[in-house]
């Protein structure tokens, strides 16, 4: 009966190392994957962060370059506005003559009334 006791306790002591070192093994594997869970949420965080600066830098330069052609349309109208109105409403210097100029500055003029309809209205 002794031998029984000790074959018993050794069993039960060799089950509960396998138990034991099972339990640690699952820690050990739950710990390793909740680490590259933490890698790819970190990884997940960084990819949103750069998408996000990249959105917001795209969009700062889009404003940025908007501005600036909105800037030199407005300068180049206030420079050559008057020209163009003075040649709509007095036309050629000699009546009757038409000049070789005339025909590009009639264009001009409706190419410069278009250019000016892409700026926004001030309010």
């Amino acid at each position: 009966m002794e031998i029984a006791i000790v074959v018993l306790s050794v069993l039960l002591i060799f089950f509960m190392y396998r138990t034991f070192k099972l339990a640690k093994q699952n820690v050990e594997m739950a710990e390793a994957v909740l680490s590259i869970a933490d890698l790819n949420d970190t990884n997940n965080n960084l990819i949103k962060e750069d998408f996000l600066k990249f959105i917001s830098d795209s969009r700062d330069w889009a404003f940025d370059y908007i501005e600036e052609v909105q800037n030199g349309l407005s300068k180049f109208i206030k420079e050559v506005e008057p020209d163009i109105e003075y040649y709509d409403k007095y036309g050629t210097a000699v009546e009757g003559m038409v000049s070789p100029h005339d025909k590009a500055l009639k264009k001009i003029s409706e190419e410069f009334k278009e250019l000016k309809k892409l700026l926004p209205k001030d309010n």
